[in-house]
């Protein structure tokens, strides 16, 4: 009779977060078969369906989804007392899963290049995507650390400020409209903006209905770089954080002076209230908290 190992729950968990037996055995360096197999032995532990098929996508059952939270709590336990008793033996080892929202990849690399030339033992995990699907992945409780400019506030969550969030109004380089003005004055021209629901579009938003604010054009672009590349042509104005212009030419946009702007947030590290904390995910928190800025006068 077979039982339940934490081989069986590493290879249910990968499958689920991978999306499919195919990513799963290309990341466990297992063939298809076997991770077909591993599938049917577990399932057959409880003789009830885990995984079903559903538009080409797999999709966890009820029971699915009990026997994942139970793989999330055993593998993580199990990765703590390692890599606690790696530390007491004075080696610093562990895994670490970061999930960051999409204009957080223009901050967070950087800082996660130089806390791995630091931390060499540890190895990491970076998932990038947008607001609604980090805020999912919160919900499944995938991963250890989440960077956000503007948290979810219906969840149970801890967050800390780390490093700041300006954004800025861009026009193209040839740009004769107004300039020292209002956002209101610009209203008019055409605006290229995030989808509703990313965290920059949501800053955007309560702007404009404080001020009572309304665009009379706006184009959607879910890609932070296709915004930049369509102001640069000439296709209309947009609001955008002064970290995604970093990596442009300073003469491909113009950044207008707009009144009350750049707007500011902050960059923040979310924890999943209960989940307990790995000493990788404590020395990255502690990394970001000082190497931020957020503390400095802006």
């Amino acid at each position: 009779m077979n039982s339940l190992t934490f081989r069986l729950l590493q290879v249910y968990q990968q499958v689920v977060d991978s999306g499919s037996i195919t990513a799963a055995s290309v990341t466990l360096s297992l063939s298809q078969p076997t991770v077909s197999l591993q599938l049917k032995k577990l399932a057959s532990l409880f003789d009830m369906v885990l995984l079903e098929q559903h538009h080409g996508r797999l999709q966890m059952t009820d029971a699915g989804k009990a026997v994942y939270r139970c793989a999330q709590e055993v593998l993580s336990s199990q990765a703590r007392l390692d890599s606690h008793m790696r530390a007491l033996q004075g080696m610093e080892v562990g895994s670490l899963k970061i999930a960051v929202v999409t204009t957080a990849k223009y901050v967070v690399p950087t800082l996660l290049g130089q806390f791995c030339r630091e931390h060499p033992g540890i190895d990491i995990t970076l998932k990038v995507g947008n607001r609604a699907q980090i805020i999912e992945r919160v919900k499944g409780n995938q991963d250890d650390i989440y960077i956000f400019s503007q948290p979810p506030k219906d969840l149970a969550i801890s967050a800390k400020a780390f490093m700041l969030n300006k954004l800025c109004v861009i026009a193209p380089p040839g740009f004769d409209g107004p300039d020292n003005c209002s956002l209101g004055a610009l209203s008019s021209y055409k605006f290229l903006l995030r989808e509703e629901g990313s965290g920059t579009r949501k800053m955007i938003d309560d702007y404009c209905e404080k001020h009572d604010i309304v665009f009379k054009k706006v184009m959607v672009i879910e890609s932070n770089e296709a915004i930049r590349l369509s102001v640069a042509t000439g296709l209309g104005l947009a609001i955008v954080s002064e970290q995604t212009l970093q990596h442009m030419r300073s003469d491909d946009v113009k950044i207008l002076n707009v009144s009350d702007f750049p707007l500011r947030s902050a960059w923040q590290i979310v924890t999943l209230d209960g989940r307990p904390e790995s000493l990788a995910a404590s020395a990255f928190s502690k990394f970001l908290l000082a190497h931020g800025d957020v503390d400095k006068q802006h």
